[in-house]
């Protein structure tokens, strides 16, 4: 008569450690299926978050392109109410941020510059503007231009020279502030920009900074 095959000391660890699993989930039963189904919750709340952000994006552009046709037909004034009305809904959506540029260039058209910056600074807080930080902070430069504030305009221009990734428009923006500063009269800052601008082979102000050097060169610092 043949003996059982006895099973060996490993196969006894597997088994026992598979009954302790099968022990432990019964008594466990309840907080896995709690935890279970915290989990399904979260995936649909993302889920209706993510759509009704996806809603609110589509509505919001299709009222940016209404205020346009506002803009397009010269109807200011009412092209004015309805990016406001945008801008009031939608702030946090890319199309709120882009109708609070229209405004604040709406206020510099109209010889009101502080209230152009004012709705850039509000709109510059929302996460939708992260994406166009650089063109935001080159409008706020034109705002302090205007207001005839250059150092602080040429500021706002390196600022955005620096929030861009892009070279082409990193030297767009450092000509920008190259301008600013020496318009000011502060020739160092300016110098630094446009010597920056002329060494850079690349740089689209290539021509534009060697010119403004000449300037600078043959004209008498300011005190």
């Amino acid at each position: 008569m043949t003996s059982p095959i006895q099973p060996t000391q490993a196969e006894k660890s597997a088994a026992d450690r598979a009954q302790t699993f099968l022990d432990w989930t019964k008594v466990n039963s309840t907080a896995l299926s709690i935890g279970a189904a915290v989990i399904v919750v979260a995936a649909i709340g993302f889920w209706f978050y993510g759509r009704n952000q996806q809603i609110k994006e589509t509505n919001a552009q299709r009222a940016l392109l209404n205020a346009k046709q506002s803009l397009t037909s010269n109807n200011l004034q009412l092209a004015q109410t309805d990016l406001k009305a945008v801008y009031d809904r939608y702030g946090s959506t890319e199309a709120g941020v882009e109708a609070a540029m229209l405004l604040a260039q709406l206020s510099y058209d109209a010889g009101k510059p502080q209230d152009g910056i004012s709705m850039l600074e509000k709109a510059a807080g929302s996460g939708a503007a992260s994406r166009v930080e650089p063109t935001i902070r080159s409008l706020q430069g034109d705002g302090y231009a205007q207001m005839g504030k250059l150092g602080e305009a040429a500021k706002q221009y390196q600022a955005a020279a620096a929030a861009t990734p892009f070279a082409l428009e990193k030297a767009y923006f450092q000509a920008k502030a190259a301008r600013a500063f020496q318009a000011a009269g502060d020739t160092a800052q300016a110098r630094q920009l446009w010597t920056a601008l002329a060494e850079d082979p690349t740089s689209s102000a290539v021509s534009e900074a060697r010119v403004r050097l000449g300037e600078l060169t043959a004209a008498p610092a300011k005190p």
